[in-house]
């Protein structure tokens, strides 16, 4: 027992620099993006972030294929000269901040190219470099710590809220423009931000919650579970004739989702899997999200397997949401 405990403790001994390591380098990356002068600027770092962090969660790449596509992500924008710039300027002054011995030691092996990558620097620019040393410290953070960031920029005053973050990244970014004139219109107005609604724990207090909710709350909630994946995601309070209620942007391509608040007794059925398939088609959206709070027909269901982009939530599914979140393996 006494060896046990022993060897717990070395194991805390030796994570403490390492998360005051990680602490330090969020502290890097909110400080040179609240201090943009320009608000330009600190909306490309916050969309860059956003991007990066889809990229750093999805398990099915390498560290090393992560790698080459965040650094795809970055151009010689004023983003790379003025944010990347200020982050590697704090970390070479290191020696002079701060901290814990401990964790000054840790710092230059723990954010080494080789410590981040398990290998070569796989083509990102040298060590310490404007670009490269940014990069590798997003890669060290990972989707928690970008989250982290992200959470923190957002929070200050002087920053654009969430909505003006997905209003910029539907005019800026490839993947959200790819989809039709009517789409891109469709899914940036009346813009609302997920918000997931608290409810005690229980698949009957759940469902009776869900059941309470109006349209908007329940499209926000459902659109929380895909946000809480660490993908960017928002609902829309406007009507339109594409039956979408909620979109998330994922590295592999554009999320549409339906929200269907029915009755138990009021099946979703096949019309409505037809015409939204043609809206998953038209618009090249990679995955196109079904949820109901109640079930789908055998018809619906046929026709749904007909299309692998088309995912249907039925109400037990959606209860299983509440419990473990979105399944992983639907991102496949």
């Amino acid at each position: 027992m006494d060896r046990i405990a022993g060897a717990a403790h070395d194991m805390a001994s030796q994570n403490a620099p390492i998360k005051a390591v990680k602490g330090w380098v969020v502290s890097l990356f909110v400080q040179a993006i609240s201090s943009c002068s320009i608000e330009q600027d600190r909306m490309d770092a916050v969309a860059w972030l956003a991007t990066a962090r889809e990229f750093l969660g999805n398990d099915g790449w390498s560290t090393a294929s992560k790698a080459k596509k965040i650094y795809a992500l970055t151009d010689s924008r004023r983003l790379a000269k003025g944010v990347f710039r200020s982050v590697s300027q704090a970390y070479r002054s290191y020696k002079n901040a701060d901290m814990p011995l401990a964790v000054k030691i840790a710092i230059p092996v723990t954010l080494s190219a080789g410590a981040i990558l398990g290998g070569p620097s796989v083509g990102i620019a040298g060590f310490g470099s404007a670009i490269g040393m940014p990069i590798l410290l997003v890669i060290f953070l990972g989707a928690a710590g970008i989250t982290s960031v992200l959470e923190a920029v957002l929070s200050n005053s002087e920053a654009r809220n969430y909505v003006s973050i997905v209003a910029y990244m539907i005019a800026k970014d490839e993947i959200l423009r790819r989809s039709s004139h009517e789409m891109r219109k469709a899914m940036s107005e009346e813009i609302m931000s997920p918000r997931r609604q608290e409810c005690r724990s229980g698949d009957s207090e759940v469902q009776t919650m869900l059941f309470r909710m109006n349209p908007y709350d329940f499209e926000k909630h459902v659109m929380s579970f895909f946000q809480d994946a660490g993908l960017l995601a928002w609902a829309t309070k406007k009507s339109n004739d594409a039956g979408v209620d909620g979109f998330a942007r994922h590295s592999n391509g554009l999320i549409v989702v339906q929200c269907k608040r029915n009755a138990e007794e009021n099946g979703v059925g096949r019309p409505t899997i037809q015409q939204f398939k043609g809206v998953v088609e038209e618009n090249s959206a990679w995955r196109g999200y079904i949820v109901t709070t109640s079930y789908f027909t055998d018809e619906a269901v046929k026709s749904a397997s007909k299309n692998a982009s088309v995912i249907l939530i039925d109400r037990g599914k959606l209860l299983e949401w509440h419990r473990s979140g979105i399944d992983a393996t639907q991102y496949n």
